[in-house]
C-alpha cells in the first residue's frame, strides 16, 4: 500500500517536472524561472518606466486644452497595455516562499507610485466620460495588484496602507475594483 502511494507521488512529480515552460502571452517581458522579489521589482520598474512616457502626454492634452475622448482613448489603451503587460510577466514568475522584508516594502512603494501617478494623472481630467474610459485601467490596476498579493502575500496591505491620501481621488475617478481590493 505504501509502495503505491509512493509510486503515484513520484509519477506525479515526474509529469510536472516534464510538463515543459509555460508559455508567456505575447508581448509579456520574459521573467527567467526561479525568479525573486528582484525579479518582481523588475517588472515595476519596467512598468515605471512605460508608464514614465504615457502620463505625461496625458497630462499634456490635459493642460493644453486639447483634451477629447477621441485623443485621450489610444493613450488609455496604451497604459492598459502596459499594466497587462506586466500583469502577465508577473503571472509568470513563480511564487516564492521566503521573501526580505526590505523588498516587499520597495515593491509596495513602486506598486503604490503607480497608481498614485494613475490617479494624480486623471485627477480633474478635462474630458466628460473619463469614467467610462477609466474602466479599463482600473480592470488591468486590479489584475496587477491581485498578482502582485499572489506572489507577496500580505504586501498589499502594504500598498493600501501608502495609498490612503489617494482613496479619495481613487474614489473620484471610479476605480472601485482597486479601492475595494486594497479596502480603501
Amino acid at each position: 500500500m505504501f509502495t503505491l502511494r509512493f509510486v503515484s507521488l513520484f509519477l506525479l512529480s515526474a509529469t510536472l517536472a516534464s510538463a515543459g515552460p509555460t508559455v508567456s502571452p505575447a508581448g509579456a517581458t520574459a521573467v527567467e524561472k526561479g525568479a525573486s522579489t528582484a525579479s518582481v521589482e523588475t517588472v515595476f520598474n519596467t512598468l515605471k518606466g512605460s508608464t514614465g512616457t504615457i502620463l505625461p502626454k496625458i497630462t499634456a492634452l490635459g493642460s493644453s486644452g486639447t483634451a477629447s475622448d477621441t485623443s485621450v482613448t489610444p493613450l488609455i489603451s496604451e497604459l492598459t497595455a502596459a499594466i497587462n503587460t506586466a500583469s502577465a510577466s508577473l503571472a509568470a514568475l513563480p511564487t516564492t516562499e521566503t521573501q526580505k522584508r526590505q523588498s516587499e516594502d520597495d515593491i509596495a512603494i513602486l506598486a503604490a507610485g503607480l497608481v498614485t501617478d494613475i490617479a494624480n494623472t486623471f485627477n480633474g481630467f478635462p474630458v466628460p466620460g473619463l469614467d467610462v474610459l477609466l474602466v479599463e485601467v482600473d480592470v488591468a490596476l486590479n489584475e496587477l495588484l491581485v498578482g502582485l498579493d499572489v506572489l507577496l502575500v500580505g504586501v498589499s496591505v502594504l500598498v493600501s496602507g501608502l495609498l490612503v491620501g489617494v482613496a479619495g481621488v481613487l474614489e473620484g475617478l471610479g476605480l472601485g475594483l482597486v479601492l475595494g481590493l486594497l479596502g480603501l
